[in-house]
């Protein structure tokens, strides 16, 4: 079966995502929660307590700091610019959100649920560290092996489907180290059970640039082949290092989850009458 790409899947669902966008810029910017006050007016009430505003004075000058610069009808918009809208009216909601605001006949909950509720319809969830929270796309092996792992590893686990994270190889170079590093601890095991995918990660991640310099001419490590990649290419090797981590670490699990079994069986068995 051809595999559709995510937005193909979008489109089937007849997912209107400029007009979710639209429906949050209006409850964030225009819908009045007191007097002539909308919530982005609040937002500004409230911004020398925002406690991720750096050195910014405003409300204004932290999203021109930052590119903030939302419209309400862009020109360009993609996928992309809805996630980034979200993130940044959620976690200034969250922040705002409880504080002592005149603000009659308001859910204060709303636009919270909107936006995860636009994220659920368009299959992304929430990851969350240091109180600030991004949206990816929902990925199960990536759940899967996030909640076996420790809480700043389980993040960059979900943080690897980020959109920020394409074309950012630094970034994942430092997560498939991270995870390589986890998994040095079990190779014995996981060679074990699976031979040939322990051989494939840790070639993978000690010829690809990840655990050593493969691309300076000067290193003892030093592969050809791999300093010749294009950016593009060494990225979907990243890619695939990733998955084949992932499948990794639900193999260990697995076979965790396989020795309870035959426990239970064993306990089953030997109480028979």
């Amino acid at each position: 079966m051809e595999r559709r790409n995510f937005a193909q899947v979008l489109k089937d669902a007849d997912i209107d995502l400029l007009r979710e966008y639209q429906r949050l810029y209006i409850m964030f910017n225009k819908w009045h929660i007191s007097i002539d006050r909308s919530f982005r007016d609040i937002c500004e009430d409230n911004f020398e307590e925002l406690p991720f505003k750096g050195t910014c004075i405003s409300l204004d000058d932290f999203d021109q700091y930052y590119g903030f610069l939302f419209e309400e009808d862009p020109t360009d918009f993609d996928i992309n610019y809805l996630v980034n809208y979200c993130e940044y009216v959620f976690n200034l909601s969250i922040f705002n959100i409880g504080l002592p605001i005149y603000r009659p006949n308001y859910n204060e909950m709303s636009i919270i649920t909107q936006i995860r509720n636009i994220m659920d319809k368009i299959g992304y969830i929430e990851a969350t560290q240091d109180n600030l929270t991004i949206f990816v796309p929902k990925s199960q092996p990536a759940i899967v092996v996030s909640e076996k792992l420790p809480p700043n590893l389980s993040y960059k686990v979900i943080e690897y489907n980020h959109h920020s994270m394409k074309g950012d190889l630094v970034r994942k170079q430092a997560t498939l180290k991270l995870l390589a590093d986890q998994l040095e601890a079990k190779r014995g095991e996981l060679k074990q059970l699976n031979r040939s995918l322990e051989d494939d990660i840790f070639y993978l991640v000690n010829n690809l640039n990840i655990r050593h310099n493969n691309i300076d001419s000067d290193s003892t490590k030093y592969k050809k082949a791999v300093a010749e990649m294009s950016k593009e290419e060494l990225e979907e090797w990243y890619d695939r290092t990733y998955d084949i981590c992932l499948y990794a670490f639900m193999t260990l699990d697995q076979a965790d989850r396989n020795a309870k079994v035959k426990e239970l069986k064993a306990k089953i068995e030997c109480n028979k009458e």
